[in-house]
């Protein structure tokens, strides 16, 4: 626990985790709107999953414009604008008054997701080099809080902005506008401790370079993409697909429905505020295999459950598993030599965000052509290959 003791007294750590918290709010909240968009437009399941292909669309965009961003601006001042920025762009959607416009803001969201995350990443990397302390795990940690508070508030809040408001004022623009002043807020409040710590480091930051570079990963860095594919397509399919997977094949009431993420969620904030000292201790490696292994049995107990409270286990398994793999690939992907700043970040977030992202459409097409449990089998398949490429790191000693 020492690290986590440590993160949390550093204020320049807790001002970087609170980027990570406001991240995680603003996608949470989103998610928890999903249902209302997809309800306001009298959108189909297909029509929904082609809509919301704008987020990855826009990180496609994003990431190569993001090395070439961070490295002339720096990762603290790209943190904070673009954290600004994904508090408003993420309230178009939920805004507009036309599919189409839904579209185009979820394009802009996610440009402004991929310019956030590896900003954060970059500065949770650079602060971890700083201090000597590992704090990337709990950095991640914060944005699982975050995210679970954005989906538990949404709700309760729509609520009482629509008690509060009346006719007068949209409950829904009323909410998702607060999320966005909270972000401006906190994101002024937290800037001097937030740029202090990175002063020194963003005077002798690596020589600027181009997006294209990103383009060109090593043998390491290839190794570490193919895993977090497996990684990202888990956590996107269990956000995008457990509530569905208990009420349509273990037959859960509608009152437990949403369990599955809740705990799922649970297990993997927990196990990221843990990982610093577990990594210190076990290595990266030896904690990212076995993290699959745990995502390998938690699916495999879903899968053969025949009722929902067989099924929860597998979730919070699940969840402790991946709560990791995040973390380390991103802290990995930062290390690869002979790329420029960001560019080992910016090229990990292009591919595990397309994982995270458009994992779940397939994963529904799966299901639609076969059944939603084999569509889970394929997950479990990818999980196990998660682990066969962190062993091939370990047995060869592959420096991260």
């Amino acid at each position: 626990m020492i690290h986590l003791r440590e993160f949390l007294r550093l204020a320049p750590a807790r001002a970087t985790g609170s980027i990570f918290a406001l991240c995680g709010l603003i996608f949470g909240t989103w998610a928890s709107f999903i249902p209302y968009v997809k309800e306001k437009f009298v959108l189909d399941e297909a029509e929904l999953g082609l809509i919301l292909l704008g987020l990855p669309v826009g990180n496609l965009i994003a990431n190569p414009l993001s090395v070439f961003i961070i490295s002339h601006w720096g990762a603290v001042r790209t943190s904070l604008v673009s954290i600004v920025l994904m508090g408003i762009t993420f309230m178009l959607p939920v805004i507009v008054p036309s599919v189409s416009l839904v579209a185009i803001g979820l394009v802009l969201a996610g440009a402004s997701f991929a310019f956030t995350n590896v900003a954060m990443n970059t500065c949770a990397s650079d602060l971890e080099k700083e201090s000597g302390i590992r704090l990337m795990s709990a950095s991640h940690g914060m944005w699982s809080l975050g995210a679970m508070a954005g989906a538990l508030a949404s709700g309760f809040g729509v609520v009482g902005f629509d008690w509060l408001s009346g006719q007068w004022l949209d409950a829904h623009f009323a909410y998702v506008a607060t999320i966005a002043l909270a972000t401006l807020m906190i994101t002024l409040f937290i800037k001097g401790d937030f740029q202090q710590i990175h002063e020194d480091w963003e005077k002798n930051k690596q020589p600027p370079g181009s997006g294209l570079s990103m383009f060109k990963p090593n043998k390491l860095l290839w190794i570490l993409i193919s895993i977090s594919l497996c990684t990202f397509l888990t956590e996107g399919t269990m956000a995008d697909w457990s509530a569905v997977y208990l009420r349509e094949i273990t037959a859960a009431p509608e009152t437990i429905i949403g369990w599955g993420f809740g705990l799922y969620a649970f297990f993997m904030a927990g196990g990221r505020f843990l990982g610093d000292s577990l990594i210190a201790r076990h290595g990266h490696m030896k904690i990212l295999m076995t993290g699959g292994i745990l995502v390998s049995i938690g699916l495999i107990i879903i899968i053969l459950s025949v009722n929902p409270w067989m099924a929860l286990p597998g979730f919070m398994l699940t969840g402790l598993g991946v709560s990791v793999a995040s973390p380390i690939l991103f802290a990995a992907a930062a290390r690869v030599p002979g790329l420029p700043a960001g560019a080992g970040l910016a090229t990990m977030n292009t591919f595990g965000m397309a994982a995270f992202l458009v994992g779940p459409v397939l994963i529904g097409f799966i299901a639609k052509a076969l059944d939603l449990r084999i569509a889970f089998m394929c997950v479990a398949v990818t999980s196990i290959i998660w682990v066969i490429q962190t062993y091939s790191i370990l047995r060869k000693k592959i420096s991260t």
